[in-house]
C-alpha cells in the first residue's frame, strides 16, 4: 500500500491512539505442525542467522523459506504473539497480501490456455454490463491492461475518501462493490495502455472474470484447478466466509509512530483480508507459497510460452501479476505483498532455479520508520546472498 496524503495518516494516528492494544489482539491457537522440510538445507545457517539478525533490531518475528535443487527449507525468528512471548515456528499460515495477484493472474492465463478468453480483448466482453457500465472506457480496456496496470482505473487504496472511512472503523471491512464504486463514474488516469499505474482494483476485476468466465467465484475455481492438483493444503482464500478462524496465524504489528514502537493490529489487519478479492486475500504456509511458485515456472499450471509472457515486462519492471527484480543485476520473478500489520515476498530466482518466500508480522508502508527499513534491508540481504550464490 502507498502513502499520499499526510492528513489521512495523521487522522489514523488520531484514531488508533484512542484504542489501547488488547482491542486488536487475537488469541493464537496452538504452535503448528510443520510440513517436513530438510533440516540439514545448505543454505539454512546462513538464512537462519539473518532472520535473527534483524529481529534482534526489533522486526517482531520474520520466516524465510525455500525450495532448490536441495529440497524445501523453513526458518523462523522472533515472536508470533510479543505479548506473552510466543514464537513464530515453522507451520505458521501468512498473509500473502498482493502476492495473490500472481494468483489471480495465472487463473488469467490458464483460461486463456483453456479458449475461455483472450489478453487482447476487451473487458467488456468478460464482465457483466453491471460491473462495466461505470468504468470510464470500459470497451478501450483489455485483459491484459487489467494484468499489467495499464488500464488506467484509478485504486481504491489511494483514494483519501476510502482511507478515511477505512481508519474511522478499522474493525470494519469493504466490499468489492465499496472499493470498485471508487473508480465508478471517474475518469481514467491516462489513455488506456499508454502508462502505468498500480491499481487494486484491476485486480479486483480480473477475480470477477474469472467468476463470469468460469462460473465458479475465484476461490472455489483456484481450489479446483490450483490448490487441489498441486496438493497445497494449507493454502487457504475465501471458500468459507469466516475462513481465517481456526489457522494459525502470527497476531500482526504496526510501527505506529515510526520509531520501532509497536502496536498489535491483528484485528484491522484479517478485516483487510477478508475485505480483498483478487488482489489480496490469500493466505499460505511459507512452504506452500513456494510450491506453488515452482509449479508455476516448471509447466505444471501454464506453457512455457505463457509464463514468458508473465514475466515480460511491459512498464515499470511489471509483466502480468509478476514483477521483475534485479538482485546482483540478475533476473528474478515474483510479487510482494503488504498488509495492515505485515508485509511479505514470493520470488523465483532463475539463475539458480530457486524460490523463496519472505514474510514479517509487521509493515511499516503506511508510517515508514524503522521497521520499514529493517525489513527491507532483510529482503534485500536475502535477495542479494541468493543472487551472489549464482555468481559463485
Amino acid at each position: 500500500m502507498k502513502t499520499q496524503h499526510t492528513f489521512i495518516l495523521l487522522l489514523m494516528i488520531c484514531c488508533m491512539a484512542s484504542c489501547t492494544n488488547k482491542t486488536f489482539e487475537e488469541a493464537l491457537l496452538s504452535p503448528p505442525t510443520p510440513q517436513p522440510f530438510k533440516a540439514d538445507h545448505s543454505r539454512a545457517g546462513d538464512l537462519q542467522a539473518i532472520l535473527d539478525k534483524y529481529t534482534a533490531k526489533g522486526l517482531p518475528a520474520a520466516v524465510v523459506a525455500i525450495k532448490d535443487d536441495e529440497g524445501v527449507w523453513e526458518g523462523s525468528s522472533g515472536f508470533a504473539k510479543i505479548e506473552n512471548g510466543t514464537k513464530l515456528s515453522p507451520g505458521f499460515v501468512h498473509a500473502g497480501g498482493s502476492i495473490t495477484k500472481i494468483y489471480t493472474a495465472t487463473a488469467i492465463m490458464m483460461l486463456q490456455e483453456q479458449g475461455r478468453l483472450r489478453l487482447d480483448d476487451p473487458i467488456t466482453q468478460y464482465l457483466p454490463p453491471s460491473v462495466t457500465a461505470g468504468i470510464s472506457n470500459a470497451d478501450r480496456i483489455t485483459v491484459r491492461m487489467l494484468l499489467n496496470h495499464s488500464s488506467g482505473i484509478p485504486d481504491y487504496i489511494d483514494n483519501p475518501h476510502f482511507r478515511l472511512q477505512w481508519f474511522n472503523n478499522l474493525s470494519r471491512g469493504w466490499t468489492a462493490s465499496d472499493a470498485l464504486s471508487y473508480a465508478c463514474n471517474k475518469p481514467l488516469l491516462f489513455e488506456p495502455g499508454t502508462a502505468f499505474s498500480y491499481s487494486n482494483n484491476n485486480y479486483m476485476l480480473l477475480s470477477l472474470m474469472i467468476a463470469h468466465v468460469s462460473g465458479q467465484e475465484e476461490a472455489a475455481w483456484m481450489r479446483d484447478h490450483i490448490f487441489l492438483p498441486l496438493n497445497l493444503e494449507r493454502t487457504y482464500y475465501k471458500i468459507q466466509p469466516e475462513y481465517l478462524e481456526g489457522l494459525p496465524m502470527p497476531n500482526y504489528y504496526l510501527d505506529r509512530y515510526g520509531d520501532g514502537r509497536l502496536q498489535n493490529v491483528t484485528l484491522p489487519t484479517k478485516m483487510e483480508i477478508y475485505s480483498e478479492l483478487g488482489d489480496g486475500g490469500l493466505v499460505a504456509s511459507a512452504l506452500d507459497f513456494v510450491y506453488f511458485m515452482d509449479a508455476l515456472v516448471k509447466e505444471q499450471l501454464i506453457s512455457t510460452d505463457s509464463f514468458n509472457e508473465m514475466k515480460t515486462a511491459t512498464f515499470n519492471d511489471y509483466g502480468l501479476g509478476i514483477d521483475i527484480y534485479r538482485y546482483q543485476e540478475l533476473p528474478q520473478y515474483g510479487h510482494s505483498g503488504a498488509v495492515f500489520g505485515g508485509a511479505s515476498l514470493l520470488l523465483y530466482f532463475e539463475e539458480q532455479d530457486a524460490t523463496i518466500f519472505i514474510a514479517s508480522n509487521t509493515d511499516g508502508t503506511l508510517i515508514g520508520g524503522k521497521t520499514l527499513m529493517l525489513y527491507h534491508e532483510m529482503k534485500n540481504e536475502i535477495g542479494d546472498y541468493l543472487a551472489l550464490q549464482a555468481k559463485r
